[in-house]
């Protein structure tokens, strides 16, 4: 015959807070908006009516919607492109024991202590149009004849965002990346040097294979926040020029 197995009280109490904020802050609020789509809710109204669908006919029939969309996924793609690549370069580039190394690593990292808003300003002074040192290192060059205006430009406005975005999250993805490869079986780099494959061949037929599922699930976690990320594109263009840089987030704001 089975019996239930009774819950302790001690683990209840335990819970229970959690549970309560947890409800609070996260599950009502998800259960209210998604009941409030359904209606004409207004702050400034006390009537409330029943729309059905009215409001996502709407939504999805505005061009500004399907323009903030593709504004939101190209940056988040590009960006999480571009950092896991580069993050994972210098995991392999700082893959080793000498000194140098360990504070290479210690000073990538403190760039991930750096709170957004901090790395909003510091951009826009980097891509000012008049006195930003992007420009001028770019006119030095010889690449741009005179100082880009890079707010003002669409394609400009989207890649200093991607460029922040990247560079933020350079350092989480070098350090989980490090991490990774420090668990690869010795035994089996040994091997694959043994059968005669060189660097270049041990990194892309089985360091980047073994380690495929941690650098899709690092991926898919940065591409996450940047999806919650509101504050550079706030601070350095406003969602300008036009629509060019306005995401999801900024929209619901």
């Amino acid at each position: 015959m089975y019996t239930i197995r009774k819950v302790p009280s001690f683990f209840i109490s335990i819970m229970f807070p959690a549970i309560v904020l947890v409800g609070s802050f996260v599950i009502y609020p998800v259960i209210n908006g998604i009941y409030l789509s359904f209606t004409n809710y207004s702050p400034t109204s006390p009537i409330l009516n029943w729309v059905n669908l009215e409001n996502y006919i709407y939504l999805l029939g505005d061009p500004e919607f399907w323009e903030v969309v593709r504004n939101t996924l190209v940056i988040v793609f590009f960006s999480t492109l571009f950092a896991v690549i580069i993050g994972f370069g210098l995991a392999l580039l700082l893959d080793t024991d000498l000194k140098w190394a360990r504070f290479f690593r210690t000073a990538i990292f403190q760039i991930w202590v750096v709170p957004w808003i901090s790395i909003s300003i510091v951009w826009g002074w980097m891509f000012n149009v008049e006195y930003g040192i992007v420009n001028w290192f770019l006119v030095l060059l010889g690449i741009i004849p005179e100082n880009f205006d890079w707010v003002f430009d669409p394609h400009g406005a989207k890649f200093l965002i991607i460029s922040g975005y990247t560079w933020r999250a350079i350092p989480f993805m070098m350090v989980v990346s490090l991490a990774a490869m420090r668990s690869v079986p010795k035994d089996i780099l040994d091997a694959s040097s043994i059968d005669g494959a060189g660097y270049f061949r041990r990194i892309i037929f089985v360091i980047i294979p073994l380690l495929r599922n941690i650098i899709l699930t690092m991926a898919l976690l940065q591409a996450v926040r940047f999806f919650q990320e509101m504050t550079m594109p706030f601070i350095l263009t406003e969602g300008g020029p036009g629509n060019a840089t306005r995401d999801i987030v900024n929209s619901c704001v």
